[in-house]
């Protein structure tokens, strides 16, 4: 059996580990804020200030003050995370390959009961299907081997703010800043939202290679030069090649949009049970059924970005936050996104502090593809044997000497 001593001491190493070089750019008040505020959101599940607080072990006996301090952090003019969050992704960067898929989505963060939070916005609610009052959040995830997920931005905008400008403008600022990081590296793979014009120009401007998925009302220019409906050309040619015997299932042709001269395939693939057609637009060369189901496998490995923002949602707290400051929302949205981070950090490293703190686990015993549930809540269990037998804090960062 492995003594718990050994897991605390590898997950406190590989906690410093991640986070240093991450908060190397901060100040030292922010890189103290980072260690403790990290481990305490792991460990607690919340970015309630109030409730990850009492996961934070220091000097301060008053646990008034631990919560002023932290609030202070979150909405001081000098708490920046700009340099942190460039750092993290730089630092990410590594287990990043040239050809990795990078899942972009637009969710909501839905504060329905809220009045008097600043720039309140409308929102459409995902789990409701209504406007509410609440906050856009820009989502990128690069999707690594084995199922892993790097959250690359969690960027919390409102277009009440007037330094927003637009919606498509803030998206595209954050596409910008993670291309720039990444060195260009990576497969933009996108839902129907980013089917638009202005997102196009981002991703020819910066040669960008893309999988985008379509309503089918747009119109595109054939190699014959024949401007078309997408829905008209995919039903025109699942008639024609049914009518040559071959498979009507997919079908691709070469297509460029109107006044635009870059060459770009069409695919459309009829899933069983459904209706309508799964219409994509890529830069991904698609001359052959095989080049059109691996394009096809690209867009539904979109669905860990869903997967993604729901633990972040449900097992972090990303949804439950209790403060009313936009600054500080767009900051706990960065902490949230680091901790995640981290969990990936030990995914990528250790197969064997992996393996051991899955043991540990009591919630979720039966496998799940995503495992970032079983991974979290190994790391919670430990704390709590941890804080039962030596009343000690799991991740306190250590002293440097």
């Amino acid at each position: 059996m492995v003594r718990k001593d050994f897991i605390i001491s590898k997950t406190r190493t590989y906690l410093r580990d991640f986070i240093d070089p991450v908060a190397e750019p901060a100040d030292k008040p922010r890189r103290r804020f980072l260690h403790q505020t990290l481990g305490a959101i792991l460990l607690s599940g919340s970015l309630v200030v109030t409730e990850f607080s009492h996961c934070i072990h220091d000097k301060c006996t008053d646990g008034y003050y631990t919560i002023k301090r932290l609030l202070n952090h979150l909405v001081s003019a000098r708490g920046d995370l700009t340099a942190v969050v460039g750092a993290y992704r730089t630092q990410m960067n590594r287990y990043i390959e040239p050809d990795i898929l990078l899942v972009l989505d637009l969710t909501d963060l839905a504060k329905p009961r809220a009045r008097k939070m600043k720039y309140i916005d409308l929102v459409r609610d995902g789990s409701e299907d209504k406007l509410v009052a609440g906050y856009w959040c820009t989502e990128v995830y690069a999707c690594a081997k084995g199922k892993r997920i790097i959250p690359l931005a969690l960027d919390v905008f409102s277009m009440q703010d007037p330094s927003v400008g637009s919606q498509n403008l803030r998206i595209e600022q954050t596409i910008d800043q993670v291309h720039t990081a990444l060195t260009g590296k990576g497969i933009c793979v996108a839902d129907r939202g980013f089917d638009g014009l202005n997102m196009y120009e981002t991703w020819f401007s910066r040669k960008c290679p893309f999988v985008v998925r379509q309503r089918g009302d747009r119109c595109v220019v054939t190699k014959t030069g024949v401007r078309i409906v997408e829905n008209d050309l995919i039903e025109r040619l699942r008639q024609l090649w049914v009518n040559q015997g071959l498979a009507g299932d997919i079908v691709f042709c070469k297509v460029t949009l109107p006044d635009h001269e870059q060459p770009l395939y069409l695919a459309a693939h009829w899933q069983s049970g459904c209706e309508k057609p799964l219409i994509l637009l890529t830069t991904m060369v698609v001359e052959n059924r095989q080049q059109a189901q691996q394009v096809i496998g690209m867009y539904k490995k979109r669905w860990s970005c869903e997967e993604a923002i729901q633990f972040l949602k449900g097992r972090v707290g990303l949804e439950r936050f209790r403060v009313r400051q936009y600054e500080a929302i767009q900051r706990l949205a960065i902490l949230a996104m680091l901790a995640m981070g981290f969990l990936t950090w030990v995914l990528l490293r250790s197969r064997r502090l992996t393996k051991y703190l899955f043991s540990l686990t009591s919630r979720f015993r039966k496998e799940r593809k995503f495992v970032y549930y079983r991974l979290l809540d190994g790391l919670q269990q430990l704390a709590r044997l941890r804080r039962l037998t030596f009343e000690d804090h799991l991740l306190q960062p250590l002293e440097k000497g």
